[in-house]
């Protein structure tokens, strides 16, 4: 046997001791966490594409800003529906058939969104986009995490997934300097139908989650079906997700969505220039995804989490106060770097929290809270920017990271430890 066809061990110690032990191919499971972070990243695509194209698209549809920032909470409504109910559906229906329909349903839904002349119907389409691309992390991440050794879980599910979520990024923005400037807004759109069905076809070739058949192939009696709230340490968990995924979620969107806008306001940096930083600025995105898992595998989740936060606390503060365009540049990097480690943390702890027969719902639920709350978060900021400048509302972005320090301190430890030996 090959050194990638190793064996990883999958344990379920609530299995009979014949059938206790299952193996899964390291080439399975990175397999696994390639396709889930392909769509993840398409995800990034289909979502980072309207905000860097949304001046002609208001040209193009008659549309005001205002009402497409209407619009973009459209979306994020639908994102947290897609949440919670693609975390339901892979607990139903099973993961890779649920990550399936995930991708086909968003990008077919960002094709017609290019397709279309009515600014009714292209609310609908980002409303459906939502709900499908938020079925890639509710299902990737704890698909993603079944399926990887214990030692190196963290690497996988958020360090590969969450890297490729920065990729699509840098494909959008690439997009938006390249085909958009030649080709239109729509194509930008219309195109997207190629890559996911692409993805599709690779998710039809990868290996069902183990521990998933495993769960559906034996009848508990224990109460794991019970509701979440009845589960003995089930509320607190829950708790710490929020707090994490608040955080994540509105420091994410709060930041992010007027991310050019803030270079162009306060340093006067054309909108084709702020584009370009802010594409280096997913490239160093990329690196800290594997920085920020490597080191939750290395030292603990909690610790990867807290220090991450500090580092987010310490460089939006700079970032957000300097006149410096150089120093900006360099903090700024660190600042969106360090919200793909805090993701790629927060994804690999949350998918670990619950057993296999509710994960897909628990991990929903929590992450869903925190889309919940990041609704607002860009009509916050924005609201901010036209009163007070882009200074105030990204520095008070800083506070959010407190929540994330809580949230670790309130949790269990799970670095390098069996999923049913943390799970409830």
């Amino acid at each position: 046997m090959s050194a990638g066809e190793a064996a990883v061990a999958v344990l379920d110690v609530e299995a009979p001791p014949a059938a206790r032990r299952s193996a899964v191919a390291f080439r399975d499971a990175l397999m696994v966490a390639i396709a889930a972070g392909l769509g993840y990243g398409f995800d990034s695509y289909a979502v980072n594409v309207y905000s860097l194209v949304l001046p002609l698209i208001a040209v193009t549809l008659h549309a005001s800003l205002a009402l497409l920032g209407v619009i973009g909470s459209v979306f994020l409504v639908g994102y947290t529906i897609g949440t919670i109910g693609f975390g339901i559906a892979a607990d139903r229906f099973g993961r890779r058939d649920t990550l399936g329909a995930s991708i086909l349903l968003y990008g077919i839904t960002t094709t017609l969104g290019g397709l279309t002349t009515s600014v009714p119907l292209f609310a609908a389409l980002r409303f459906l986009t939502g709900v499908g691309g938020a079925g890639e992390l509710a299902v990737g991440a704890p698909y993603t995490a079944e399926m990887w050794p214990a030692r190196v879980r963290a690497l996988g599910t958020g360090g590969v997934i969450f890297s490729l979520f920065s990729l699509g990024y840098i494909s959008a923005a690439g997009a938006a300097l390249i085909i958009v400037p030649r080709f239109g807004w729509r194509w930008a759109f219309t195109i997207a139908i190629v890559p996911a069905l692409l993805v599709f076809l690779v998710r039809r070739l990868i290996r069902e989650s183990v521990r998933y058949v495993q769960s559906r192939s034996e009848a508990r009696g224990d109460g794991s079906a019970q509701p979440i709230w009845a589960v003995p340490g089930a509320r607190r968990r829950i708790v710490v997700g929020w707090m994490i995924y608040v955080a994540n979620a509105c420091g994410y969107w709060g930041i992010t969505t007027f991310l050019t806008t803030f270079m162009v306001q306060k340093f006067h940096v054309s909108a084709t220039r702020a584009i370009g930083y802010a594409l280096l600025f997913y490239v160093v995105q990329f690196v800290l995804a594997y920085v920020g898992s490597g080191l939750a595998d290395l030292a603990g989740r909690r610790v990867a989490g807290i220090l991450g936060a500090l580092v987010m606390i310490a460089c939006t503060a700079v970032s957000a106060t300097t006149g410096s365009l150089p120093v900006y540049l360099a903090f700024g990097s660190i600042m969106i770097g360090t919200l793909g480690w805090l993701w790629a943390v927060g994804d690999t702890y949350m998918s670990e929290f619950f057993r296999t027969e509710r994960r897909g719902t628990r991990f929903g639920i929590m992450v869903g809270g925190g889309r919940a709350a990041s609704i607002f978060a860009p009509t916050l900021v924005g609201v901010g920017i036209a009163s007070l400048g882009p200074t105030v509302p990204f520095l008070a972005t800083a506070g959010l990271w407190l929540l994330t320090i809580g949230g670790y301190l309130l949790g269990p430890e799970t670095r390098g430890r069996e999923l049913e030996e943390v799970q409830i």
